[in-house]
């Protein structure tokens, strides 16, 4: 895969090894546990179920979250089981395309990452296996009841059994007679998902119960492609990489090849529902239900979507609950952190949901690696906090923002998002494309599409890391920053060639 650049592979090492506790053994949590790890800590994650379970679901990685990706060294295997995506194809319900979005190869070189598809459970298995490897202890059937600031401790659910990742399995309560299993850290991070139990801890009250449903609702579906090959209309979606993307009223239809190719993961998301209709829904994965069940009327689309309708009979909704920006990540005391949708969720099965989840990893990892006391801990927190609120804030803003210009109704909006997706189509190919046409096409997802959150630590650190150490009476010794590379966009029109650059 091109841009498969790693980037730093010498990860810095803590001074101080801090216990740090994980709850939720989700893709957030065990990105953020093998991080730490990675930086020289001892962690343990905690997740109620029996980790068994494995997604089918597909996941887009956008540039900056493959970039992350490569720089953990995932490149190899993302090329095994991963897709990349040589454009976006943009088609009314009927069908009729509308635009072609080209994912130049110079485009995504300069992003050093490419734009890929890839399997919910296949991405948790390969993170899975770099948490084991780097020593991380996971501890399943370890539901948690509580979270403590005050202590820094989290306390298990009585009756509690632990499963280690090698199957030897331990009672959970049967050394404290009974009691509730409760475990001390230096650090403790919410990794619980949007319905958070740790974040109501990090806001001091409970905020699940702030959240209102807002008609949304996603349905999620993977058909084997095996099945639909051999229908004419249907090969075209299982012989590239595209995202195929149909616009209707109030409806959003996509899909892409996942799991090296062998699957087609498809995601419906619609809009203006009634909040009774939503309200029998809720934000986990764990119900399925045939394509029928939602009551959708296909009669006006695209024969290959309706072709596709008889092979969902295991699609998985989930609604979008709205809930408040929070001001703050961490705890008062500065010992609690949430990461993942735990601390920003966003419209569910988004383009950039997992990708942002990794990139708070990244940064929480690559700014522990560069603790040198316990002290410190504040001062790190109050770092992640400065480099990761007003990303994820525009992250959930962004997410929202596409969301209701994929989903339009019928009416002005959706007549303004068709005349641009069509000037788009217009623009021709990217070697005559000039730096108007491009900002015009790319401007709103290049915010997002360039972010290295690796860069982002290391360009915090250079300003503020001496400061740091002096505050805390470090020794500077070892503590080396490296240079931090810029992300070029190159753009060509004819002779005239023009390099900008992107942070």
């Amino acid at each position: 895969m091109p841009g498969q650049l790693t980037i730093n592979p010498r990860h810095p090492k803590a001074g101080v090894s801090l216990r740090v506790v994980v709850v939720g053994g989700g893709l957030a949590g065990i990105a953020t546990a093998y991080t730490l790890q990675r930086a020289g800590h001892c962690v343990t994650v905690l997740e109620r179920s029996n980790g068994e379970g494995r997604s089918r679901g597909g996941i887009r990685s956008p540039p900056n979250m493959t970039r992350v990706l490569n720089h953990w060294g995932l490149g190899p295997q993302l090329a095994k089981t991963a897709v990349k995506c040589p454009q976006f194809r943009f088609q009314q319900a009927d069908g009729e395309l509308m635009s072609i979005v080209q994912l130049h190869d110079d485009f995504l070189k300069d992003l050093m990452a490419d734009f890929i598809f890839i399997m919910h459970g296949d991405l948790h298995s390969l993170l899975l296996d770099l948490a084991v490897r780097e020593g991380v202890e996971f501890r399943y059937n370890a539901p948690v009841a509580s979270v403590d600031c005050e202590t820094i401790s989290v306390t298990l659910s009585n009756s509690t059994s632990t499963t280690s990742i090698a199957n030897t399995v331990t009672l959970a309560n049967e050394a404290n007679g009974g009691e509730p299993e409760r475990l001390y850290a230096d650090l403790v991070v919410g990794a619980d998902g949007p319905d958070s139990m740790v974040r109501n801890e990090v806001v001091g009250e409970d905020v699940r119960k702030q959240g209102v449903l807002d008609g949304q609702l996603s349905l999620h579906c993977t058909i084997p492609t095996h099945l639909i090959h051999d229908d004419e209309d249907l090969r075209p979606l299982t012989e590239d990489g595209n995202w195929w993307v149909w616009l209707g009223p109030s409806v959003l239809f996509h899909g892409s090849l996942v799991s090296g190719r062998k699957e087609f993961s498809i995601v419906v998301g619609l809009r203006n529902l009634p909040i009774e209709t939503v309200a029998q829904y809720d934000e986990s994965w764990d119900k399925t239900y045939p394509i029928e069940h939602f009551g959708i009327d296909w009669s006006g689309y695209d024969i290959r979507v309706r072709k596709l309708l008889p092979f969902m009979r295991a699609v998985t909704p989930t609604v979008h609950v709205r809930r408040p920006v929070l001001d703050s990540s961490v705890c008062e005391r500065a010992r609690i952190v949430i990461v993942g949708e735990a601390a920003h969720p966003l419209v569910p099965a988004g383009q950039h949901n997992t990708g942002v989840s990794i990139e708070d990893a990244e940064t929480l990892g690559a700014l522990f690696a560069r603790i040198q006391h316990r002290a410190q801990i504040p001062r790190m927190l109050a770092a992640y906090e400065e480099l990761r609120q007003p990303r994820c804030a525009y992250a959930q803003d962004w997410e929202l923002r596409k969301r209701m210009m994929l989903t339009c109704p019928l009416g002005p909006d959706q007549k303004a998002r068709d005349a641009k997706l069509r000037r788009v189509m217009a623009y021709g190919d990217w070697a005559h494309m000039d730096e108007d046409r491009f900002w015009e096409m790319w401007g709103d997802e290049m915010e997002m599409f360039s972010y290295f959150s690796t860069e982002k630590v290391e360009d915090w650190w250079t300003k503020w890391g001496s400061l740091l150490a002096r505050g805390e009476g470090s020794d500077k010794d070892g503590i080396r920053t490296p240079i931090s590379p810029s992300v070029e966009v190159n753009i060509s029109n004819g002779p005239t060639r023009t390099i900008l650059s992107v942070h």
